[in-house]
């Protein structure tokens, strides 16, 4: 009897060891019960909380500015397309580099304009058209 009393004054007086012991073993157990987890999570939303907001909203910011950015290179892209076009119309010369330059804007803007229903969109299809008629028709004949 004497030495379950001098067990339990230990383990009393050492409480912080016994629960370490204790949540170890249940851990180690068969049972799915985890309290190391439990206290890291809870030690985790306690310090890191208002990083993780922070973290969310600049997480927000960068999605936002990722979306202006392709809006930009889109609007860029038809620029490109438009202005091409006009060379064209007046009888300006290209290179096949600049043909095929410019046949990769038309598939940026397609693309972008694909993605993105609510952006203007039927700006270049006339342009695009003339483009890719024209590309084909001096290629055909090897003048570029």
């Amino acid at each position: 009897m004497e030495l379950i009393e001098t067990i339990y004054t230990f383990l009393r007086a050492n409480l912080g060891i016994t629960l370490i012991g204790a949540f170890t073993i249940i851990q180690i157990s068969p049972i799915k019960i985890n309290p190391w987890s439990w206290i890291a999570k809870l030690v985790h939303t306690f310090l890191f909380a208002e990083i993780d907001k922070k973290l969310v909203s600049i997480e927000s910011k960068i999605d936002r500015v990722e979306s202006t950015i392709e809006e930009r290179e889109a609007v860029l892209a038809r620029t490109h397309v438009l202005r091409f076009n006009d060379e064209l119309l007046n009888s300006i010369h290209h290179t096949n580099e600049y043909f095929l330059q410019t046949l990769d804007d038309i598939k940026t803007y397609d693309k972008y304009c694909a993605k993105n229903p609510s952006f203007a969109n039927g700006r270049t299809t006339q342009a695009a058209e003339n483009i890719k008629r024209t590309y084909e028709l001096l290629f055909d004949q090897h003048k570029i």
